[in-house]
């Protein structure tokens, strides 16, 4: 209120703003959120309201500041994820909105309207809404498929309210990628994703570019663990069997290496670190293209030569990157034009620019809900367990503290 020169933000002239009764109605649908809500006290939010009617000054001022501190510590709770269920942005424009309670309230009084500051401040995206009313019809009986709903609305939270206009979605759980356009996915194709010791992170980023004929810059362990033994077994010549080579360093200056100066039984016990690529080609695990969305985690998404892998259920066999299914597909679709480099001979690791920046979120939903019906998937990666140990935990510390509206500013 200091910074707003103490100007009112629920009352107009001598009334409180019809709005009013709009914010207790969602206060108490809270727990649909997976929130309690007791910690906003609706029912004496209420008592409040209905005084102020009055339009006595005591009763507005004290309407007043009830209603800020319940709707700005709701709209600060509801877009903040529990430990444990939000993502890695490697994109700062990507980053959803984390505002602490004052800032939830200067976003509202910012707005063209009371009404659409309230709306605006508890949007949520798609995937949210869809859990959201699930879990509504649902929460009372508190059982397995309400607790499955909980800890996976807490991962959606963790989204954006504004996903885009065109975005791509992996969901790892069902092993599939879809392409949205304007609130429609127009593209559906399953995915191969990490390994139960190599797992797929949850993380959100932009595809700016894609790679075609990359390398396989394969990752140190795979080359301790599996390329040298091999070499030790089958000789250097295993290295030209599939398309390898050794290189000087990571940097792009590195040269190759001859296989036969390589201490290999150093790069196998690990004592050794060596850096070894495959090249483009038939056996690359890159296949044709990759997608970048640069990232520290080494994270894309990529072609791949084995399709086999494709027909089973459970497709959890790279290293912590996506295989597509169809990457030619996804192509057309994000490259326009400039798909057609991929079926050109040309050199290795060749840039082409997306026309249009493309978001890629790669979620972790062990359940959705989907024209009202809860769709469940398998916890692949046995992660929901932890989630809502903590999401119990959350809720405990919750219950102690006092209700928005009596806690010390």
């Amino acid at each position: 209120y200091r910074r707003r020169g103490y100007q009112p933000l629920w009352v107009e002239g001598r009334r409180l703003a019809p709005e009013a009764d709009h914010v207790v109605r969602i206060l108490r649908t809270a727990a649909a959120d997976g929130l309690s809500p007791a910690d906003y006290e609706p029912d004496r939010l209420r008592a409040l309201v209905i005084q102020a009617r009055s339009g006595g000054v005591a009763d507005l001022a004290r309407a007043e500041v009830a209603l800020s501190a319940a709707f700005g510590a709701y709209v600060s709770d509801l877009k903040r994820p529990t430990a444990g269920a939000d993502m890695v942005f490697t994109d700062p424009k990507l980053t959803p909105w984390r505002p602490d309670p004052g800032a939830a309230l200067a976003a509202v009084a910012a707005a063209p309207s009371l009404a659409s500051g309230i709306d605006q401040a508890t949007r949520m995206n798609p995937l949210y809404a869809e859990l959201r009313t699930a879990l509504a019809r649902r929460n009372a009986d508190g059982g397995p498929e309400a607790q499955r709903l909980r800890v996976n609305l807490e991962r959606a939270r963790a989204l954006p309210a504004d996903l885009g206009r065109r975005y791509i979605l992996v969901d790892v759980p069902a092993q599939t990628l879809s392409l949205y356009e304007d609130g429609q996915a127009v593209e559906v194709m399953k995915v191969v994703v990490g390994k139960t010791r190599e797992p797929t992170p949850a993380m959100a980023g932009t595809i700016r570019y894609a790679v075609a004929r990359p390398y396989w810059n394969i990752p140190p362990d795979l080359v301790a663990t599996s390329v040298a033994p091999k070499v030790l077994s089958v000789g250097p010549a295993y290295l030209e069997q599939q398309g390898m080579e050794a290189l000087s360093d990571w940097t792009e200056q590195a040269v190759r290496l001859d296989p036969l100066t390589v201490d290999w039984t150093a790069v196998a016990s690990g004592a050794q670190t060596l850096r070894v690529r495959q090249r483009p080609g038939g056996q690359n695990m890159m296949g044709a293209v990759k997608f970048m969305f640069p990232n520290r985690l080494g994270i894309y998404l990529h072609d791949t030569p084995y399709h086999g892998l494709f027909a089973g259920a459970q497709r959890t066999f790279s290293s912590g990157c996506v295989r597509l299914q169809d990457a030619p597909r996804l192509a057309r679709r994000l490259l326009g034009p400039g798909a057609a480099e991929l079926k050109q001979p040309g050199a290795p690791e060749t840039r082409i620019d997306l026309p249009q920046p493309t978001p890629v979120y790669i979620t972790y939903l062990t359940a959705t809900a989907e024209g009202g019906k809860v769709v469940a998937r398998r916890d692949i990666y046995r992660r929901d367990p932890a989630l809502l140990a903590e999401i119990n935990r959350s809720a405990r510390l919750a219950a102690a503290r006092p209700p928005a509206g009596r806690r010390k500013s």
